[in-house]
């Protein structure tokens, strides 16, 4: 079940060019300008997993662009002042400080970036799992953006990253690409904040610990959450459909391909709900 969700829309969006605007505002299909986006069917099958609130994550530069999401469950949270640089786990603090003020005991929580597009049953897999969970598909492309999971075992991941090679990993196993997707329990909201703050800090009051500080990516507090026992991995089937966007190659893939064969496959999946 998922309770509630934080979407991570805050990016620059450097590699595809500022001048295509936020990546998750790119239409997903070729034959309909006013149709689906990322955001927005990220945003309809949260929904329907049953979050009670989202709270999106933007710019202040890009606020305009996604205030037309805003309603009764869709909550903007304004990350920074658009003039320092950071990386995703300071975004990722605003929605879980957000999230804290709405219910301060946590709630069951998916994490996720913006710019993703995957077929429905996969949210169906997340929303089912039990635990904190970090979901990787069970398959590689070895693309430079790929971020790969390694460990023991599912339950025992050990290392998150981009570029992992050979003779970092030697002994673990490969457990599939992370699909930028993770899943917390209600305490371990509560917890993940503290971390998160503690690692990207709240200056002047308070200096920043991590390795990486205030650029930070959320793969390090996976990374610490990996060392202390607290996250888990679960991989979905490999042949479920899934992409995220990087680059404007990635875009004209999903909307030539993979959405038409997404869209193909949700309706065989209602089909044989019937």
């Amino acid at each position: 079940m998922v309770e509630s969700a934080v979407v991570l829309a805050a990016g620059e969006n450097r590699r595809m060019g500022a001048s295509s605007g936020p990546k998750s505002l790119l239409p997903l299909g070729t034959d309909a300008p006013d149709g689906p986006t990322f955001l927005s069917r990220h945003l309809e099958l949260v929904r329907r997993a049953g979050a009670e609130r989202v709270f999106l994550v933007v710019n202040p530069d890009n606020r305009k662009a996604f205030e037309p999401f805003a309603d009764d469950v869709v909550q903007l949270v304004v990350c920074g002042d658009g003039k320092e640089r950071t990386g995703s786990s300071v975004s990722m603090l605003a929605g879980l400080r957000a999230l804290l003020a709405w219910r301060s005991q946590g709630a069951r929580t998916l994490i996720s970036d913006a710019d993703i597009v995957y077929e429905s049953a996969l949210l169906d897999h997340v929303a089912a799992a039990r635990g904190s969970r970090l979901f990787t598909i069970e398959r590689t492309n070895g693309d430079a953006e790929e971020v790969r999971v390694y460990g023991r075992s599912p339950a025992e991941p050990v290392l998150i990253g981009k570029g992992l090679s050979s003779g970092i990993t030697g002994g673990l196993d490969l457990l599939g690409e992370s699909l930028g997707l993770i899943l917390l329990d209600a305490a371990d909201t509560v917890s993940v904040t503290e971390l998160t703050l503690w690692a990207v800090g709240s200056p002047p009051r308070l200096r920043p610990y991590g390795y990486g500080g205030r650029l930070s990516e959320h793969e390090e507090m996976w990374q610490y959450l990996f060392a202390l026992g607290r996250l888990q991995v679960s991989r979905v089937p490999g042949d479920l459909l899934f992409s995220e966007c990087d680059f404007p190659e990635d875009h004209v893939f999903v909307r030539e391909e993979l959405f038409p064969a997404i869209m193909r496959r949700d309706r065989d999946t209602v089909a044989a709900h019937r």
